[in-house]
């Protein structure tokens, strides 16, 4: 029963994962100095790992993929109704709800991940770049991407929750942004990690009380 939810979540996030792919795949290519587009500039112009352009357009992508795998795995299933189904299977509720957060959560790291580890595997390769690279270069990237985590479960929590959209069910969504942009910018490690760590806490206790609460 487990594994069939577990397929069935990463069934239905194949398309935002597809979207997730292409638009760091342009990322990748972009950095790499390939021009996919005729208004872009064709060649290499930025150190591996350190140009704000990599930062933007990574974090970008990833909490757009974020946001939209959050809503997909909640409202998207209260509208169509299927969380009806789901939630009356022959499983604890909060193991139905531990399944869901625990694809989202390694697909959003897979996929950074993935991204790190081509982008780095390019940077590494000699000839393909003319400055020095080092894996530890990688690091503010990994960053990044535990930093994406808050935003995709303040999307989750905003799913389900009742309440207006343009109104305070939004209000964890934008909380996850907020935590993860802090988590990111701060040049303190150790302070990071506490926001990460107070911000993951509270959206995961939140996501089951409403789960534990709500009549779905």
């Amino acid at each position: 029963m487990l594994k069939a939810l577990a397929i069935k979540e990463l069934r239905e996030s194949l398309g935002i994962v597809a979207l997730a792919v292409l638009g760091l795949g342009y990322v990748f290519l972009d950095l790499i100095g390939v021009a996919l587009l005729p208004w872009t500039y064709a060649g290499q112009t930025y150190f591996p790992f350190s140009a704000g352009a990599q930062t933007f357009s990574q974090s970008l992508c990833l909490g757009a993929f974020a946001l939209l795998l959050g809503f997909r795995q909640t409202a998207w299933e209260l509208h169509n109704g299927t969380f009806f189904f789901v939630l009356h299977r022959p499983l604890p509720r909060k193991i139905v709800f531990i399944v869901k957060l625990l694809v989202g959560t390694v697909l959003v790291l897979l996929l950074n991940a993935v991204f790190i580890g081509i982008y780095g595997w390019w940077a590494a390769t000699p000839e393909t770049q003319p400055t020095p690279y080092f894996w530890s270069m990688t690091l503010p990237a990994w960053k990044l991407g535990l930093a994406i985590i808050p935003v995709y479960l303040g999307a989750f929590l905003s799913g389900m929750r009742p309440g207006q959209w343009f109104g305070s069910r939004l209000l964890p969504a934008i909380a996850g942004i907020a935590a993860g942009y802090a988590v990111h910018l701060m040049p303190w490690w150790w302070l990071s990690a506490i926001i990460w760590l107070a911000s993951v806490i509270c959206f995961t206790v939140s996501i089951f009380y409403y789960a534990g609460e709500r009549d779905f």
